[in-house]
């Protein structure tokens, strides 16, 4: 009996595509944009309090799965692997907010009122 048929090959791991460089490009691309979006948010006068921190919250959350989806290559793996990462990203936008809620700082920067 051969012992080198059962062990699986090295490249029956690698079926499952990746993203090229061009996707890598504009992924990084996409997370500058935003990054410049949210900051340019904080400037914004007379934007509601709760807008500001609902639009800040999915930039970040927009952010996040871009990372971890291309740059982690989570969006190549299993769904559990993603779970790992969806659950504590829900829990930790709830600790923020909990906290904002509780200490009352909604705002970030100090902003000129109209």
């Amino acid at each position: 009996m051969d012992s080198h048929a059962a062990a699986p090959s090295p490249s029956a791991h690698d079926a499952s595509p990746h993203a090229s460089v061009r996707t890598y490009l504009n992924v990084a691309i996409a997370l500058a944009i935003i990054t410049a979006v949210e900051v340019a948010t904080l400037y914004v006068p007379g934007l509601p309090k709760g807008l500001l921190v609902g639009g800040l919250l999915v930039m970040s959350a927009v952010k996040f799965f871009l990372v971890v989806g291309f740059f982690m290559h989570l969006r190549y793996d299993v769904n559990v692997m993603r779970s790992l990462f969806v659950g504590p990203l829900i829990i930790a936008i709830l600790i923020i907010l909990a906290l904002m809620a509780l200490f009352s700082a909604f705002i970030l920067l100090p902003r000129p009122t109209l």
